[in-house]
């Protein structure tokens, strides 16, 4: 072996030692069982994904979490559908916040902060992630990315409103939402990036779930950033053969 040769194994060492690793905001609570809207009912995704951002947060969300001592998962989503999910809705008045259709993100919200006034923790909010008038497709993909990062950052993982629309008769039709937890962002993404990775937790069977959030590409949709988790399947029983669909990223509900 002649010297150059082995230098070749130490200078793949030192240039692997010096490329930068990807950063990434995470949840605090990775080693955390994710809470399962099935253990309850089908229409649960609201308060199992509100479970699943405090269980997945910093300790005082945590804590959240776990009060009162002793209860089951399933005892934890039926305290919060048959309490304060089931007080008046602000949104619409008249109505009990969540119903055999589920919950809004404005009486998600109200939830969250009912439940965290008496621990002293912060109010959370909820943001639309429409596109603005002034905002091109890059600028709205960044806010995206901006309010995930910064509600992780914050120590709760962020609730992301999902909604599955089909293109029927020739008009985008909304199909069903979805609520998932946000558990890991990239840093920052790169200037003219039309995507970044998320990973989730889907509360429809409790399960982690891979993707992207992406600029829109279809004509008709261009005010939402898609959605792209392959395992997400909300919805999609209602389709009809050969019918497209599209998943939209319609709003957040963290520290922002």
């Amino acid at each position: 072996m002649t010297r150059s040769t082995r230098l070749f194994p130490l200078l793949s060492l030192a240039l692997a030692a010096c490329t930068p690793v990807p950063d990434f905001h995470l949840a605090q609570n990775l080693s955390a069982k994710p809470f399962n809207q099935l253990d309850l009912a089908g229409n649960a995704c609201g308060p199992a994904a509100l479970l699943n951002s405090q269980r997945f947060g910093k300790p005082a969300w945590r804590k959240l979490s776990e009060q009162p001592p002793g209860l089951s998962d399933r005892e934890r989503i039926r305290a919060i559908a048959r309490g304060p999910a089931m007080r008046e809705s602000a949104s619409l008045p008249g109505r009990a916040r969540w119903s055999r259709s589920g919950i809004n993100i404005s009486d998600l919200r109200d939830v969250a902060n009912e439940m965290a006034r008496p621990a002293l923790l912060p109010a959370l909010t909820n943001s639309t992630l429409v596109i603005s008038p002034i905002e091109g497709k890059d600028s709205h993909l960044r806010r995206v990315h901006a309010n995930i990062a910064r509600s992780l950052s914050e120590g709760i993982p962020p609730i992301l409103s999902i909604r599955l629309y089909a293109k029927r008769n020739g008009a985008w039709t909304s199909i069903q939402g979805h609520f998932v937890t946000v558990t890991s962002v990239p840093g920052s993404i790169e200037p003219g990036a039309a995507s970044f990775p998320v990973r989730v937790i889907d509360p429809l069977g409790g399960k982690f779930r891979e993707g992207n959030i992406a600029i829109s590409r279809e004509p008709g949709m261009e005010f939402f950033a898609e959605a792209k988790f392959p395992g997400i399947t909300i919805g999609k029983s209602s389709l009809r053969p050969g019918e497209k669909s599209y998943l939209a990223v319609a709003s957040a509900l963290g520290r922002f």
